[in-house]
C-alpha cells in the first residue's frame, strides 16, 4: 500500500457534502489535495472532448471557446488536466449514497436502549422525508444527538478507509 497524506476533515466533508449528480471531487494522490467541480463544468468538458488525442489538443480546444468566462475556462482547463490523469494521479472521490445513510440510521436506532426514543425514530424513518424527520427527533435529545453524530462519523470514517484501501492507499491523516 502506498502512503498518502490527506486532510481527514477535507475528505470527510467531501464524502458528506457532495451528492451524486451535483459535484465531482478528485483526490490528488501526489499531494493529498481534493479538487471538486460542479457537474456543469464536467458536462461542458464532456461536450468539448471529442476526438482530441492529447492533453495539449484538449487545452487548445478549451482556450478557443469564446463563450466562456475566464473562471469557466480555468475550471475546464484544470478539470481536463485531472480527467486526463485520472487513474494515474487522481481518484474520483465516491459520493456517500442515501442507502448507506439510511442503513446507518437503522443500525443506530437498533443500538438504542431507550425504547421510547427507538420507537419514535423507527416511525420517523418510514417513507419519504426520513432523513429530515430523523434529525427532528434526534435533536430533541442532546445525549442521543451526540451519540448519533459519533456513530455516523465513525461509520463514515470506516467507509473512507475502505475506499482508500481499495484504491491502494494507506492514509496518513493531517
Amino acid at each position: 500500500m502506498q502512503k498518502i497524506k490527506v486532510s481527514q476533515s477535507d475528505l470527510e466533508m467531501t464524502f458528506e457534502q457532495f451528492s451524486e449528480g451535483e459535484t465531482t471531487a478528485y483526490l490528488d494522490t501526489a499531494d493529498g489535495s481534493i479538487t471538486w467541480f460542479d457537474d456543469f463544468i464536467m458536462r461542458r468538458l464532456d461536450t468539448l472532448l471529442t476526438d482530441e488525442e492529447t492533453l495539449e489538443q484538449v487545452e487548445l480546444t478549451i482556450r478557443q471557446q469564446v463563450d466562456l468566462s475566464e473562471s469557466e475556462r480555468n475550471q475546464l482547463l484544470e478539470a481536463a488536466r485531472i480527467e486526463w490523469n485520472e487513474g494515474e494521479r487522481y481518484r474520483v472521490v465516491p459520493h456517500q449514497n442515501s442507502y448507506e445513510g439510511y442503513r446507518d440510521m437503522q443500525e443506530f436506532i437498533w443500538s438504542l436502549e431507550d425504547e421510547r426514543l427507538r420507537e419514535l425514530l423507527e416511525v420517523a424513518i418510514r417513507g419519504s422525508g426520513a432523513f429530515g424527520r430523523f434529525k427532528d427527533v434526534i435533536h430533541r435529545d442532546s445525549t442521543a444527538r451526540d451519540k448519533w453524530y459519533l456513530f455516523r462519523d465513525a461509520r463514515q470514517h470506516e467507509r473512507i478507509l475502505e475506499w482508500l484501501r481499495r484504491e491502494g492507499f494507506e492514509p496518513e491523516f493531517v
